[in-house]
């Protein structure tokens, strides 16, 4: 592959991965909670209850975790704010 391809093809990728982000991934969010899902493997608790402090913050509130559930290998945990 030359050089001119390979960063043409990188260049169609990056915004791809842009979009994926990195976990846990937002699944619902409003000013009063959010819900976030991350591979337990992957990723700890402590990774989506930092995402949830910083969403509830922004509306001057603490995150509080309101039920955690497990689908296979992801977890999914909703937050309130307050």
């Amino acid at each position: 592959m030359t050089k001119a391809l390979r960063f043409a093809a990188a260049a169609l990728l990056m915004p791809l991965a842009a979009c994926a982000g990195s976990p846990p991934w937002t699944l619902s969010q409003s000013p009063s909670e959010i819900t976030l899902r991350w591979y337990a493997n992957d990723t700890d608790i402590a990774a989506a209850s930092a995402a949830a402090t910083r969403h509830c913050a922004t509306y001057g509130e603490a995150a509080t975790l309101g039920e955690l559930q497990r689908d296979g290998s992801a977890a999914i945990a909703s937050y309130r704010c307050g």
